[in-house]
């Protein structure tokens, strides 16, 4: 009865929606068209504002053909409005009745003005999306978020684009691996640092985009290397001289303290900010931290918590610019220390057949790290033909570790416990990671135009040098026999070093208007060394002097990749297509350096590529890729160096590792209706290996092998068959008109074929997972409103062990409320209830999280006071399942719980027509040239 009546009200509320819709069917047609050669003007900014209030009712772009329809309108008067940059803005004014509820404007003729993009603006209300070439562009007036709000809670109201706990973004599918501002790098390639540090009430728009790589934004030609991008564009004002940002001061019980700062200057192309973040309450405003969230790794569940308690502080500077002669430069700089604690038990289960293993263990662990980051981009004209891109970036990172570890490793033969390992391990880490990359690109124009010359080299250069005390005590005890103890006292000594090298050189040729030949040749060198000497404790000497030449070991691999290619290039109004071959020879040289042996070999590979991109409108789009491409095992996976600081486990490297070839196939359709924001989007991601990398795994029962008898003993082999689909979807729909409250259902199903080998026996493990979400997003002036509702159900099927096949479900409702009361006083509440089934006991729980706080803010002085309390009901729970296709592990680890803080804000607004304290809840503006 519950269900039916959810059930119910869902289709009544959606109903009502399209049953509004229906009875504002008044259409406004027309056709613009250039005044001097009457051809149609594409992409003409299209608006319909009532006269009564000045509200905008409607909203699009012209076709390919000067072509627009606009509908949904009611009886009224009426105002329209079209805009091209270059041309004199057009305006008309109409009335709609009952009798004759639409118009046809007939042929709209611009003529050419000297008015610029910045002259052309509108105020009143901002249609919500614009749909440019390979751009989703979102005005961000139309998101409305809490005061003092950042760049992440706009990113949250955006349909289609998914923010987990830890900040990770997806979108369309697609992991956001990059955020600049204002076109501009920002902090290298760490989305965090402008996602979590930069302030909402200083974006005008928030684009996503599909972005080429730098040789094909320069040769035109699309090489299907694309990575999908957000780039954050800044209002006006702020780029007229202003400092912009949020700072804030915390301190709370148990002495947890929380401190932020962010300032940034923008002085036209100019920019400059400032970052800091100082806490022990789990926050990390960047990547390249320690901690980090929690939770499903089987299908994507997002909703665990962050594990452990983490200690962090942080500093960073940003400054970017474009110089007169059309230089572009920016740099930055991020340092940063983390500590995380850990306290976690654990239940591991090797499925290996008849044998299989059970280990329990009991670890607390200190982690801490300290890393310094530096990037930097020079783009600079050589004369009228030639430019040249620089980018370097240094990382180093030092990590100290110290592991308390209780364990209890069983063998299984049969449903019978024939042997238990019970021990306890200590075990300290130290290492030291510099890291060096550098990246040119060089770029040539001909006279021709479309004809180009680039070359493009890669260097990188790494070195971790590391060593770890490893002491283990423990007693093995075989089929009920007497214990024998045994006692493990290593240091171990670890040198990792790899050099890499890609050049690549392509040429393009116009064969027609729109068809062209590109040419590409690749050069690639790597070189890895991995040598590691691990010295038992001299109880004589009281050193670490007596090698151990059973785990220690020195290997080289080196491999030699060239390759050589072409493509065609179709680009035309409505589509454009993409076809490409090239012929890649891999020589590959592995040399033993402790057994003086080397090892050969040759492979030769065809990779394809091909990708087809049809525009059906402006608001609906369809893109559909495919390429093939290799990939190369690591130093670890091919390696024979046996690592026994693993309790539970033994990897050995295979030196007969062949490369993977992977086919992969996207396919993916958007449709935005501009002026009933309704948008949707579909997509499926494709994937099929050969040669794909996995692991052969076995338990050693062997008693002359003391010391790792019951551990699963993992060699990396080459498999054939395995196979993953993930296809998904999302609908927007809006239940209040002028999208002030939105409905979204997401869809998610994945598929995946892994093999692996239980012993010699070939063990496939088929995994589904089909997550349903339904979330209702306001955009309100004072309410602000995110609710939603989803579950996913896992299943994974083993051809070896039926028996331990498994179904498990997460169950998330979640919302986030808030209001603003009068006296700008803010109340709000978050509350998220997580249900975990079908694990087993101890790991099956549910329960639920409250955060709260109420706030002050006093206007003139632009500080805001808060209280506020995390995790009400005491009730925060780290639970975690992990698996493989021969291991299933669930965890559970300590997280932070409950306490309260007060806080102190204050928000910089020095930019004229700027209010820092008002979100995005202040004027709105419409840039009609720019949509």
């Amino acid at each position: 009865m519950k269900n039916f009546l959810q059930r119910s009200i869902l289709i009544a509320l959606l109903f009502m929606s399209y049953f509004a819709n229906a009875q504002t069917s008044g259409t406004a047609t027309g056709k613009v068209i250039n005044g001097k050669d009457k051809s149609p003007v594409d992409y003409a900014s299209i608006a319909i504002k009532r006269l009564s209030d000045s509200s905008t009712v409607g909203g699009t772009n012209t076709s390919a053909t000067g072509t627009f329809t606009i509908n949904g309108l009611t009886p009224g008067k009426y105002k329209l409005y079209v805009v091209y940059l270059g041309f004199k803005t057009i305006t008309k004014d109409f009335e709609l009745t009952a009798a004759a509820p639409g118009i046809n404007f007939g042929n709209i003729t611009m003529e050419d003005t000297g008015v610029t993009l910045n002259a052309v603006e509108i105020k009143g209300e901002t249609p919500p999306v614009v749909v440019k070439k390979d751009t989703l562009e979102f005005n961000a007036s139309t998101l409305k978020v809490k005061e003092n709000a950042v760049v992440e809670d706009l990113l949250k109201k955006v349909p289609g684009v998914e923010v987990a706990k830890d900040g990770t973004i997806t979108t369309q599918g697609e992991t956001i691996k990059k955020v600049r501002v204002d076109g501009k790098d920002f902090m290298g390639s760490d989305p965090l640092m402008a996602t979590r540090n930069l302030a909402a009430d200083m974006v005008d728009k928030i684009q996503i985009i599909d972005d080429m790589s730098e040789q094909s934004k320069f040769s035109g030609v699309d090489d299907g290397n694309r990575e999908k991008i957000i780039n954050i564009t800044t209002k006006g004002g702020v780029k007229n001289k202003g400092f912009v940002g949020n700072n804030t001061v915390g301190y709370g019980t148990d002495d947890r303290y929380d401190v932020n700062l962010s300032v940034s200057r923008f002085n036209q192309s100019e920019q400059m900010s400032l970052i800091g973040q100082f806490n022990n309450v789990n926050k990390q405003n960047f990547g390249g931290g320690i901690g980090g969230g929690g939770g499903m790794r089987f299908g994507g569940f997002n909703g665990g918590p962050q594990k452990g308690i983490t200690t962090t502080n942080m500093a960073g500077f940003n400054y970017a610019n474009v110089y007169k002669n059309g230089t572009i430069f920016n740099a930055s700089y991020n340092f940063n220390k983390t500590s995380l604690f850990n306290d976690q038990t654990s239940l591991t289960r090797g499925l290996l057949g008849s044998v299989n293993t059970v280990n329990s263990t009991d670890l607390e662990s200190t982690t801490e790290r300290l890393n310094h980051r530096f990037n930097a981009t020079l783009d600079t004209k050589i004369d009228s033909s030639i430019s040249i891109r620089w980018q370097p970036n240094f990382t180093y990172t030092e990590n100290n570790g110290n592991t308390l570890t209780g364990y209890n490793r069983q063998v299984i033969n049969n449903n019978t416990v024939g042997s238990q390992t019970i021990g306890n391990q200590a075990l300290i880490n130290n290492s030291t990671s510099p890291s060096i990359n550098n990246s040119i690109l060089l770029r040539k124009k001909f006279q021709r135009r479309g004809r180009t010359l680039s070359l493009n080299i890669n260097t990188s250069y790494n070195d971790s040098d590391g060593n770890n005390f490893n002491k283990i005590s423990e007693t093995l005890s075989i089929n009920g026999g007497a214990p024998a103890a045994s006692n493990t006292d290593q240091l171990n000594d670890q040198d990792s070093k790899s050099i890499s090298n890609t050049a690549r050189l392509v040429y393009t040729e116009p064969l027609s208007k729109t068809l062209s030949l590109e040419l590409n040749y690749q050069n690639v060198y790597s070189f890895d060394n991995q040598e590691k000497g691990v010295y038992d404790f001299n109880p004589i000497t009281g050193q670490y002097d007596l090698i151990n030449a059973k785990y220690s070991n020195n290997f080289e691999n080196t491999a030699y990749t060239n390759a050589l290619g072409f493509s065609f290039n179709k680009n035309e109004k409505k589509y454009n297509w993409q076809i490409g071959l090239a012929v890649q020879n891999i020589d590959q040289k592995r040399f033993n350096v402790t057994n003086n042996d080397t090892f050969d070999r040759n492979f030769v590979n065809l990779t394809p590529s091909a990708q087809f991109r049809y525009n059906f409108s402006n608001s609906k789009r369809l893109r559909i890729s495919y390429n093939g491409r290799t990939s190369q095992p690591s130093i670890s996976q091919i390696a024979p160096i046996l690592d026994n600081t693993n309790t539970q486990t033994l990897p050995i490297g295979n030196p007969d590792l062949k490369p993977s070839f992977t086919n992969s196939l996207n396919i993916f359709y958007n449709n935005f209706d501009f002026a009933s924001y309704r948008s949707m989007f579909f997509g499926a991601f494709i994937n099929q290996q050969f040669n794909a990398f996995s692991t052969q795994s076995v338990v050693v029962v062997d008693p002359a092998r003391p010391d790792d008898y019951g551990k699963i003993e993992q060699k990396s082999v080459n498999v054939d068959g395995n196979f993953s689909a993930n296809v998904f979807g999302s609908i927007s729909q809006p239940i209040i008109k002028g999208n002030k409250l939105n409905f979204q259902i997401d869809l998610r199903g994945g598929y995946s074929k892994t093999t692996g080998f239980s012993g010699t026996l070939e063990n496939v493990t088929n995994s589904y997972s089909i997550t349903n979400g339904y979330k209702l997003v306001s955009n309100l002036d004072k309410l602000d409103l995110i609710a939603g509702i989803s579950g996913t159900m896992y299943r994974d099927r083993y051809s070896v062990n039926v028996n331990s096949n498994t179904k498990y479900y997460t169950l998330s409702p979640n919302i986030d409320i808030s209001y603003l009361l009068p006296g700008s006083i803010r109340i709000q509440s978050d509350l998220t209830y997580n249900k975990l089934t079908g694990r087993g006991a101890g790991y099956d729980t549910d329960y639920t999280l409250i955060n709260a706080y109420v706030s002050h803010l006093f206007t003139k002085s632009r500080i805001t006071l808060k209280a506020s309390v995390n995790d009400l009901l005491n009730q925060n729970t780290g639970i975690e399942r992990n698996g493989g296709a021969n291991t299933i592990q669930d965890l559970n680890y300590n997280v932070l719980k409950r306490y309260y803080m007060f806080s102190v804000t204050y928000s910089l607004s020095k930019i004229a027509g700027l209010n820092g304290n008002s979100g995005q809840q202040g004027g709105q503006r419409m840039r009609m040239g720019g949509m």
